[in-house]
């Protein structure tokens, strides 16, 4: 049993035609892959940890071995439950907008 997550990224929603697309495909995969489940994640609607000077330390404490503060291993904790939740996933598809013809 596989996992695949889908990314949305456009502020659009429904008037997204990468979200319709994406949306499309992760429907006809459900249907030939019986036995995996497809998750949506829209990144417009999720709340995502900041990226602050408590997660910046953070960061820079592993990267040097020291221990985490109490501030730090809080700020910490969100982001690595996010990358875990990214982690569990398989296989993944990304719906990104196209505003004249580039990617934003």
């Amino acid at each position: 049993m596989s996992k695949l997550l889908h990314i949305q990224s456009s502020p659009r929603g429904e008037r997204s035609a990468s979200i319709t697309v994406a949306r499309q495909f992760a429907e006809s995969y459900s249907a030939a892959h019986l036995e995996d489940t497809v998750e949506t994640f829209d990144l417009w609607d999720a709340v995502l940890p900041e990226f602050d000077g408590a997660v910046l330390d953070a960061k820079y404490a592993i990267l040097n071995g020291q221990p985490h503060t109490a501030a730090q291993l809080e700020a910490w904790t969100a982001v690595v439950k996010l990358c875990d939740h990214f982690k569990s996933a398989d296989k993944y598809v990304i719906s990104l907008p196209m505003w004249n013809f580039s990617i934003p």
